[in-house]
């Protein structure tokens, strides 16, 4: 496989009319953090969402090479969502009893969930194509493979598992077909394979346009998983939506084809009247469009009067700045809790990711929350100096504390 393939037909279903609902351009890979040296480098693909009206799922209409994506990952896991996987870890315990049982994780990362299951009693295997967190796993005594998860690397395995986890890392697999089919091979009859994955309908109506990146190829609803699923002889039987990533879903699979839950029966019929219409998902682009301009003239006056820098180099920074055009004539820096970005940059910017010392020591008085859904967090650690913050999401807001924020409810 090249680099960069165009998708021309639908990644599940193979159906060939799929209808554009979103175009971002030409942007860089959100993953994608360039060296000093590589600042000149033009490093970007076009990224639209096509909508697959046969089987409900969306995807991006460029397919990028697995290795470009993430053979050098610069994402940890356990930077700023530890605790979110030490419960998941209980809650797994809670439901499936993990001691002695047999649990494999795609796409394991630094084994920030390996890690806990393994402390619960669990006998626990992960797989990751990164070299650089795969090591960090493996420095913790974790079991991982360096490599691929699909049907073909795993079909001599021996081992049958009595759960596959994937969190956050479902919707990042190019061949999603030939990861289900390796699932559907290695789980036991009665394994279970559970996943979280950003889910589609609050992507859409919380607007959350800079969560859309290359690396994210798939946008789920439950009724494109029921649609997929069910062609392996698996059966969606639960799900629950969750806080995290300012909103996902965390959905368990069976290895064996029952009769649909009323559960999943009941949310296939309210998304019916959302994601099923085409004037919903048309309509997203219209609310994005709406949203840069608005945060564009926000920025070119506030820009006037404060010193701006930026908060959280994540994958969202480096949509939201490319998108909206920021670049270090507006924001100073960016601040990360990763030393694995900090000395970096913002691609296609020139716009420097930084220790928070830098932001200590400077004469900024303006903070741009990138990491918008961890605003509290961010504002409670700069806490300082006196700061005011520009949080775009969920709308374009200015506040001098967290209280001040509208529309955080459920987010953390």
């Amino acid at each position: 496989m090249s680099n960069y393939q165009k998708r021309n037909e639908c990644a599940v279903c193979e159906n060939t009319s799929l209808q554009e609902v979103l175009n971002l351009n030409e942007v860089p890979l959100a993953g994608y953090f360039p060296t000093k040296k590589q600042l000149e480098e033009k490093n970007t693909y076009s990224l639209r969402l096509l909508f697959c009206d046969n089987c409900k799922l969306v995807q991006t209409d460029s397919v990028i090479n697995p290795d470009v994506l993430f053979k050098d990952y610069r994402y940890l896991s356990s930077v700023g969502l530890s605790n979110h996987f030490k419960e998941l870890a209980n809650i797994l315990d809670s439901e499936f009893q993990v001691k002695d049982k047999k649990i494999l994780e795609i796409g394991c990362n630094d084994g920030v969930l390996l890690e806990p299951l393994s402390n619960l009693g669990a006998d626990v295997v992960g797989v990751d194509p990164a070299s650089n967190v795969v090591k960090l796993a493996r420095k913790k005594g974790l079991n991982v493979i360096e490599g691929y998860f699909n049907y073909e690397n795993f079909k001599e395995d021996k081992d049958k598992y009595d759960l596959v986890l994937a969190n956050n890392s479902f919707a990042h697999i190019t061949d999603i077909k030939n990861v289900v089919k390796g699932v559907n091979n290695v789980l036991k009859s009665d394994g279970y394979f559970v996943f979280e994955v950003h889910y589609l309908k609050s992507l859409i109506d919380e607007n959350q346009w800079d969560n859309i990146y290359h690396e994210h190829i798939y946008y789920y609803s439950i009724s494109a998983l029921n649609n997929f699923f069910t062609k392996y002889g698996m059966t969606v039987v639960d799900f629950e939506e969750i806080p995290i990533h300012s909103g996902s879903i965390r959905v368990t699979v069976l290895n064996d084809s029952v009769d649909t839950p009323d559960k999943i029966f009941d949310r296939l019929l309210k998304e019916h009247k959302t994601i099923g219409n085409p004037s919903y998902m048309l309509d997203f682009t219209n609310k994005v469009e709406n949203h840069i301009e608005d945060f564009k003239k926000q920025i070119k006056e506030l820009s006037k009067d404060y010193k701006i820098a930026g908060y959280g180099a994540s994958g969202r920074a480096n949509m939201f700045c490319n998108l909206t055009g920021l670049d270090e004539s507006v924001v100073k820096f960016i601040v990360d809790e990763s030393p694995e970005r900090c000395g970096r940059y913002i691609a296609n910017t020139k716009i420097p990711i930084v220790d928070v010392d830098t932001l200590k020591n400077s004469d900024v008085d303006l903070i741009i929350i990138f990491a918008w859904n961890y605003s509290k967090m961010i504002i409670d650690k700069t806490q300082f100096k006196k700061y005011s913050y520009l949080v775009a999401f969920p709308s374009v807001q200015l506040v001098d504390s967290y209280e001040d924020l509208e529309g955080f409810d459920s987010i953390w």
